[in-house]
C-alpha cells in the first residue's frame, strides 16, 4: 500500500473555500509576521542548497 496521496487540481476551476476556511485565512492575513509561529519549520542550511540548480528556463530581461 502506497502512502503517497496525489490530487489533480484544475487551476481554471479552483475549489470553493468553505466559510470556515475563509475565516481562518482572513484571521491569518490580519496577523503580523512576528505573530505567526514558524518554529516547526526547519531552517534551510547548506545541505539543502547543495543540490540546487539554476532554472534552465529563466531568461533575464533588461
Amino acid at each position: 500500500m502506497s502512502k503517497t496521496v496525489t490530487y489533480k487540481v484544475d487551476l481554471n476551476n479552483p475549489a470553493v473555500l468553505s466559510d470556515t476556511q475563509k475565516k481562518r485565512l482572513e484571521a491569518l492575513a490580519k496577523r503580523t509576521d512576528s505573530e505567526i509561529d514558524c518554529s516547526d519549520i526547519p531552517e534551510l542550511n547548506a545541505n539543502f542548497w547543495k543540490n540546487a540548480v539554476q532554472n534552465p528556463y529563466f531568461k533575464p530581461t533588461k
